[in-house]
């Protein structure tokens, strides 16, 4: 009796073991990491079902999950170090609503919280997230066209091996099903499939808010080989951009303690400010900045963008003047300049072009085609 409760248990977990395993993905699937597990996760879904190695609930209602001394645990159950959740519809998670499924698992000693589902339903979590569904169609069709093709390639080459991208700024801004409207359905369903392709291979694609007037090669953004559909293109659309002329400050201007400080000396205070290199667009690549006491240094026009803050030096297409009572950044564009001029699509398609058009101003070269 003893061997055969033994025999029984070994069926059970090889079973659940197949179950877990079982699952081969799509290569349509997304996996995007919501967040790091730091406090309980309540989960709520008509038909819940959590597979785990150890054994599998089927649960209704509202659910919690929490890590208790490094394993989940659902309902007095403990689930290991690793859970699957599936509904019978949309799943909620800690109040927001998500399309497919949820992947909870310990990565580096921390516990993340993944959604999984099909590409296109992530795409309808995109799109309002990067440009105003109150915009043209085309322009709209134009952005959907290379959120898929970016998150195409991040299918083929993801962050790691628990998932792709991550639901922030960093790869696209992705807010579940809140962020889903019926003009981004719309943008998405008659663009299904179809991205961006150079020579037969997924092209490499980049967006931005507002170019200023030319866009730049993208290895004058972020180094290594160009690319010859991501070169400087002429963009006379982005006018009516709010950041297509900027100043910082707005009023008056950063005295030279104020600007060292910004810049990571304190305690110093900035004499002069040269622009030493610019790119093909006209954008900083690097500055001198020589100090009260003589000390002098090199700094990147991005960094100088990012120590003063994206918010207020929109683009590293700037120059930089001294005034009597210290220095005014005068700039244009906002964003890193690559690729697609958000801004400029929306002129593009306000002035009768379609998509296709805007894409094949931008991505000179690539064919749009449809991967599945």
């Amino acid at each position: 009796m003893f061997k055969r409760k033994i025999y029984r248990e070994i069926l059970l977990f090889l079973f659940l073991f197949l179950l877990i395993s079982a699952h081969k993905r799509s290569e349509r699937e997304i996996r995007v990491l919501l967040w790091e597990m730091k406090s309980p996760v309540m989960l709520e879904s008509r038909g819940l079902q959590i597979h785990s190695k150890l054994k599998t609930l089927n649960l209704s209602g509202m659910v919690q999950i929490e890590d208790i001394d490094g394993n989940l645990m659902a309902q007095g159950k403990k689930l290991g170090t690793s859970a699957r959740i599936t509904g019978d519809g949309p799943i909620s998670v800690n109040g927001k609503s998500y399309r497919g499924g949820i992947q909870i698992e310990k990565f580096e000693g921390r516990f993340l919280v993944i959604n999984f589902l099909d590409l296109e339903d992530y795409l309808a979590g995109v799109v309002k997230n990067e440009m105003s569904s109150k915009w043209p169609m085309e322009a709209l069709k134009a952005q959907t066209v290379l959120a898929r093709t970016y998150a195409l390639g991040k299918i083929k080459a993801p962050r790691n091996e628990h998932y792709d991208v991550f639901a922030t700024v960093e790869d696209q801004v992705y807010s579940g099903m809140e962020g889903e409207d019926e003009i981004v359905w719309k943008a998405v369903n008659d663009t299904r499939g179809e991205v961006l392709f150079y020579r037969g291979a997924l092209a490499e694609v980049y967006y931005h808010s507002c170019c200023g007037g030319f866009t730049e090669p993208v290895e004058y953004v972020w180094g290594g080989s160009g690319k010859p559909y991501l070169g400087s293109v002429k963009c006379d659309y982005c006018q009516e951009c709010p950041y297509y002329f900027w100043r910082y400050p707005e009023k008056g201007a950063l005295s030279a303690e104020e600007l060292a400080t910004r810049l990571g000396y304190e305690g110093e205070a900035v004499k002069e400010v040269r622009v030493m290199e610019l790119s093909p667009g006209q954008r900083v690549l690097r500055l001198e900045l020589t100090f009260s006491s003589g000390y002098k240094t090199g700094i990147s026009g991005n960094d100088f963008r990012v120590r003063l803050g994206r918010d207020v030096i929109r683009s590293t297409l700037f120059k930089i003047e001294k005034a009597e009572n210290g220095f005014i950044v005068f700039g244009s564009g906002s964003g890193h300049g690559v690729g697609l001029c958000q801004w400029g699509a929306k002129g593009m398609a306000e002035s009768g072009k379609s998509y296709r058009e805007i894409l094949g101003y931008y991505f000179a070269g690539t064919d749009l085609k449809k991967a599945y």
